[in-house]
């Protein structure tokens, strides 16, 4: 399978005393403007599932859900 480059947002967090003020949305915004301007086409969000109120806020915007994931660890010493 081939991909196109994109950019990907990696990290977003509005502090909890800060947030339903549009933020995010000017955050994301200029993420994607950025991409634009690199000539990306894509914008790819990874949102953990126990952040459930950024789900919502991401597919308002647009974005689709393409996979959900496990992640696996194993400490050793």
């Amino acid at each position: 399978m081939q991909t196109a480059d994109r950019a990907e947002l990696i990290g977003l967090v509005v502090d909890s005393a800060a947030r339903r003020r549009g933020l995010g949305r000017a955050l994301v915004d200029a993420a994607e403007q950025w991409a634009r301007s690199r000539g990306l086409t894509t914008v790819t969000v990874r949102s953990n599932v126990t952040r459930e109120l950024s789900h919502p806020f991401y597919e308002a915007l647009g974005y689709v859900r393409e996979k959900t994931q496990h992640s696996y660890r194993k400490r050793f010493r």
